[in-house]
């Protein structure tokens, strides 16, 4: 790899097609190697205090669709057809210093997701030593942590060449995997106990139940913004930056989630390294133990390699060795290693903040880029943050899109206030992470519409260079 390579592999250029190493089979297995991560677990797992399996099944894979496709279409079209990461994209409709404000919240993702699933790695090394009568208590989880971020580290440093032997080889055996829960659970159980199972702690109000447990799934959609971006990037067609993401991210991970929800009913756990043990034998459920470990790994890699591009974007880490950037990445993460329980168990906090801070997000660029900018973009000016570009805006950021979804992250907590529970009477009909969406795009269409006046000379100046690329 030439140096030229290397820097656009780890840094920000924009990609060429030959640059890019997904085409459309492998950008399947990549997402769903990212898509079943045991995060599908937990949200599984919250919906089965409010909802049945039939009902739930429903609203998780519904909610992920509508979700993943929202928060998809701009990304993963602009990121592929510009080759650049979403950081860059973002600049279009944020500006450059705004993008800089977006990154803390994407860095936040990035971390915390990260995080969560290293601590599920060494929680499946907990109950693997469980099941030969060893131990550790959490002090096997931190280790296990302490080895998922090495092991990380191994593959995200070596590229997305590596990164993609290493889910051609997990992919199949995860699919393997998947289909072997679903078994377990209804030999062991049958079909009629998992849906005549009630759920445990449902509320009162019955359509509540549904709106709490769709919300649950659009905001899961929406949390798999992070890595969009880049996964379209490194994607060689359209076709491969999107339909991938849509069936893995949205329709995989809402399968996923679903059988979650059925053990949750009827075996009372929903972290799978709990029951498969007991139900599948020691050597089929090691097996699979092994596979579902591997599968948070590739996630942990999936999202660590995006931050790691992400905090390019920092001047002083813009020419820094790529590894001496991953390794700064991979400070938050040892942070789980030292609270493994006590930062897991905000676990439902953290979803509720995806779907409120990348819900209006999504509506931003969705606007944005499709109906504002008609799919065309400024190569130059998204590495030129000079006055007078395209996407300078004011003082490098573009306040109507910063407001617009401030006001959209209102308008998520006037419906539904994760942290407390409580819900304004219209959630029943509209879901909280709609309604930010929905908000974020009306609000930012019409302030850039009334603003076009005032940037129509910067829009001017750069319009010989708002073109379709040629990369």
């Amino acid at each position: 790899m030439s140096a030229a390579d290397d820097h656009a592999q780890f840094g920000r250029l924009p990609l060429g097609i030959g640059e890019r190493e997904y085409g459309n089979l492998s950008a399947h297995g990549t997402c769903f190697a990212y898509a079943i991560a045991t995060w599908c677990f937990l949200v599984g797992s919250y919906s089965a205090d409010l909802l049945p399996a039939i009902p739930g099944t429903v609203c998780l894979i519904a909610g992920n669709l509508i979700g993943v496709f929202l928060t998809t279409m701009p990304l993963s079209l602009g990121c592929q057809r510009y080759g650049i990461e979403q950081m860059d994209f973002c600049k279009s409709a944020f500006g450059h210093r705004g993008a800089q404000v977006l990154m803390i919240f994407y860095l936040m993702n990035m971390f915390g997701w990260s995080g969560l699933l290293l601590v599920m790695f060494g929680n499946g090394f907990l109950n693997i030593g469980r099941a030969f009568d060893l131990d550790g208590g959490e002090w096997l989880v931190r280790g296990g942590v302490a080895l998922g971020i090495w092991l990380s580290y191994l593959v995200v440093s070596r590229g997305v060449e590596r990164l993609g032997v290493v889910n051609n080889i997990v992919t199949p055996a995860l699919g393997l995997v998947v289909a072997y829960m679903l078994w377990m659970l209804f030999s062991a159980h049958g079909i009629d106990a998992v849906i005549s199972a009630p759920p445990l702690a449902p509320r009162e109000d019955s359509l509540l139940n549904y709106a709490l447990v769709l919300e649950l799934g659009i905001a899961n959609g929406f949390s798999w913004w992070g890595g969009i971006g880049f996964i379209a990037r490194n994607s060689k067609t359209r076709r491969a930056a999107t339909y991938p993401q849509l069936l893995q991210l949205g329709l995989a991970s809402g399968v996923v989630s679903s059988i979650a929800l059925y053990s949750a009913l009827v075996v009372g756990s929903d972290d799978p390294t709990e029951w498969m043990i007991p139900l599948g034998g020691v050597a089929m459920g090691v097996l699979a133990l092994t596979f579902v470990a591997l599968a948070n790994l590739t996630s942990v890699a999936v999202s660590l390699f995006a931050a790691g591009l992400a905090m390019r974007h920092l001047p002083p880490l813009q020419r820094v060795p790529w590894k001496a950037v991953l390794l700064l990445s991979l400070v938050p993460c040892a942070c789980f290693a030292v609270w493994p329980t006590q930062l897991y168990d905000l676990g439902d906090a953290f979803l509720a903040y995806n779907g409120s801070i990348f819900a209006p997000i999504s509506g931003v660029m969705f606007v944005d880029y499709f109906l504002l900018r008609r799919e065309r973009l400024c190569l130059h000016s998204l590495f030129d943050a000079a006055p007078g570009t395209a996407y300078h805006f004011w003082r490098g950021l573009n306040p109507v899109a910063l407001a617009a979804v401030v006001l959209g992250q209102l308008a998520y907590f006037m419906l539904y206030n994760p942290v407390t529970g409580e819900t304004h009477w219209l959630f029943h009909y509209l879901p909280a992470s709609i309604a930010a969406f929905g908000s974020a795009s009306l609000l930012h269409g019409l302030g850039m519409w009334i603003w076009g006046e005032h940037r129509a000379h910067a829009l001017a100046e750069a319009g010989s260079r708002i073109s379709r690329p040629t990369i």
